[in-house]
């Protein structure tokens, strides 16, 4: 095959590229809301120093965590929930 040939088959597909051949709906996926990306990626911070922790210490750690579990647990359905209606989008468009 001769380099005009190539180039000119190549111009070609360059031109088809931005055709669209099939009546695919555009499906756009929702973006995970900021809040709950902060969400995910917020820690309670391990105890600090090397002292021994105290009862006292050991109450406000539990406490945090499970704080911290519950809010990343509320932001977990948010997520699930908004998969789910994406992932219905989806099976819906294409039908």
């Amino acid at each position: 095959m001769r380099a005009s040939h190539v180039i000119g088959l190549c111009l070609a597909a360059f031109a088809l590229a931005g055709c669209e051949t099939t009546s695919r709906p555009r499906i756009a996926l929702t973006a995970v809301p900021p809040d709950i990306v902060e969400c995910a990626r917020r820690r309670v911070p391990a105890p600090m120093g090397d002292a021994a922790l105290t009862e006292r210490d050991v109450y406000r750690l539990v406490a945090a965590l499970k704080g911290s579990e519950e809010a990343k647990s509320g932001c977990l359905a948010r997520l699930i929930a908004l998969h789910e209606a994406d992932a219905a989008m989806v099976v819906e468009a294409l039908r």
